[in-house]
């Protein structure tokens, strides 16, 4: 067996890096331990052949004595590779000091020569688990010391030789510390390192473009085109992606390549790369089949002019797929779990009208709990159907006119006992130029309102939430919803509508969700032709606002 295959062995698969480090620490230990037992075992074997290894009882309990720790080391070192390092460890420790208890007299072990071996778990202690360890080995180490002592030797414990151990445990922690800080410097370092090597390849991949070398390496596809749009150079990642060999990608247009591709996306792609600008946005298009990504940027000399343009094609194929499986998987998972949902609330409402019986008050204050948890949780369903369908396409807006006077009504009608409940003052404002019927998908409105109005209640402790329906001119009309609540930070408003996104701090952490909500707001309203804005600044409150046309936009097939 070679030192690299030893290396192999030792090593223990862990996604921490420290913990892999410890646990190989900690199998070298072993291995050692093993090793010096079977040395002793085979002295002792030696010393028998030659009949001089003493009384028989001796000689036995060698063998019995190293047979056990052999066995020992087995098992720790089946736990270190396959449970657990930090256990094996301990146990380790642990049978080491108590090895050391019984390695002798008692007061050789309390005050004798032997004292000195309890430094040696305190320091493995440190290197095998974390740095602190070390003051738990020391302080175990101590307790130990002062059992013996108080126990077996009638006297006190010896003060100035625990406090010795804790000094050792001290360097030991130290030692230990300082190593895991360099080490972490050095992943750091390593880190920015593998960071500057990614740049400076990609660097390399945009200038550098008739390198054969590197574009072989590059998994995703890479053509680089002179500036008449002919092909100079591929890379076999791009020969795999469109079936084609290299002879008949390099030397043709890209308008040859790209035959078959929509028009107007060939149309686009052919101005890139005919363009003379640095960089350009991704595009995503179908070609040949399989949905790509692709990027451009432009190949310059050392005089820094324009040689060519190099545009690299990244497959998508799987990654839509998948997208597509996920969101019809949330669709039906969704489905599937609203029909029970309500099957509870019809029940636990019947229950609380006491349709089946008179029920307790404690009975009831249970119902109540169902009943808000149940709502929760179809409020959540409804939001990842409606995700589900919105990113699926198959979510359609029904236009047709509708009061505006109903839908506010019908929500302040919803929200008024939720504000009422927290000392809000709820209230309204239709503006006199708003016609009596406006159009729009009426269920969609609703939708968007009672979220936002919810969460304005919901993040507003003191104070008022309003509503106010106006028209910002003359082919617009507009919802505010604006509250005195806590406000929304700077940096959080860049990404308050992404979906699963939320304020990261202790006031959104007391209110329950998930970071649907606005998301599905902003998408809805721009399903139906319009725009979502926010002015927030905080202590001081929010405003959303709701910008849609008068006139009612196309009604899109669902996809």
């Amino acid at each position: 067996m070679n030192m690299k295959s030893i290396s192999q062995w030792l090593d223990v698969p862990s996604t921490d890096p420290d913990d892999a480090r410890r646990r190989k620490l900690l199998n070298i230990l072993l291995l050692g331990a093993g090793s010096i037992t079977l040395l002793a075992l085979l002295a002792t074997s030696i010393a028998t052949v030659t009949a001089t290894a003493g009384e028989p009882e001796k000689v036995i309990g060698m063998y019995v004595s190293g047979a056990s720790m052999l066995l020992g080391i087995g098992i720790m070192l089946i736990i270190n590779r396959y449970w657990s390092g930090q256990v094996a460890s301990s146990l380790v420790l642990l049978l080491m000091i108590v090895a050391i208890v019984f390695s002798d007299q008692p007061r050789e072990v309390v005050m004798g020569h032997n004292l000195f071996l309890f430094a040696i778990p305190i320091l493995i202690a440190s290197v095998i688990l974390r740095p602190w360890v070390s003051f738990i080995a020391a302080g175990l180490s101590s307790l130990v010391i002062a059992i013996v002592a108080l126990g077996m030797l009638h006297m006190g414990p010896p003060l100035p030789s625990m406090m010795g151990l804790f000094a050792v445990a001290l360097v030991a922690w130290l030692a230990a510390h300082t190593l895991e800080r360099a080490l972490e410097g050095l992943r750091t370092v390593n880190r920015e390192l593998e960071q500057r090597a990614d740049e400076r390849t990609r660097d390399l991949a945009e200038l550098s473009s008739r390198t054969e070398a590197i574009l072989t390496g590059i998994a995703d596809g890479v053509i680089v085109f002179d500036n008449d749009g002919v092909s100079t150079v591929t890379n076999p990642a791009m020969v795999h992606m469109l079936g084609k060999p290299s002879h008949e990608i390099v030397g043709h247009s890209l308008d040859a390549l790209m035959e078959g591709v929509n028009r107007e996306d060939q149309e686009v792609i052919c101005d890139l790369v005919r363009d003379s600008l640095t960089s350009y946005p991704s595009l995503k298009f179908n070609w040949g089949g399989k949905i790509l990504s692709t990027s451009f940027a432009a190949v310059r000399d050392n005089a820094g002019r324009r040689t060519g343009t190099v545009a690299v094609f990244r497959d998508l194929t799987r990654e839509a797929e998948l997208e597509r499986v996920k969101s019809v998987f949330v669709s039906i998972i969704s489905h599937e779990l609203r029909t029970p949902l309500n099957a509870i609330l019809g029940y636990a409402d019947m229950l609380k009208e006491a349709v089946y019986g008179p029920i307790t008050d404690r009975q009831l204050d249970a119902l109540g709990r169902i009943i808000v948890n149940s709502k929760r949780q179809l409020s959540i369903v409804n939001d990842l159907l409606d995700q589900a369908q919105i990113e699926a396409g198959t979510l359609t807006i029904k236009v047709a006119p509708f009061t505006p006077d109903d839908l506010i009504d019908d929500v302040m009608g919803v929200m008024d006992a939720l504000a009422q409940s927290k000392g809000l003052e709820l209230a309204s404002y239709i503006a006199d130029d708003v016609p009596d019927t406006l159009p729009g998908d009426r269920q969609r409105l609703y939708q968007i309102l009672i979220n936002l109005v919810g969460n304005a209640i919901k993040f507003t402790d003191e104070g008022s939430v309003r509503v106010r329906v106006y028209r910002p001119n003359a082919t617009q009309w507009a919802v505010d919803v604006s509250d005195t609540g806590c406000g929304i930070p700077l940096e959080a408003q860049s990404y308050i509508f992404d979906p699963f996104r939320q304020v990261d701090d202790s006031i959104t952490r007391q209110h329950a969700g998930f970071g649907l909500g606005l998301s599905i707001v902003k998408q809805l309203t721009a399903l139906m032709g319009g725009d979502i804005t926010l002015t927030s600044t905080v202590e001081e409150g929010s405003t959303f606002t709701i910008i849609l046309p008068l006139v009612p936009i196309q009604e899109e097939e669902p996809l």
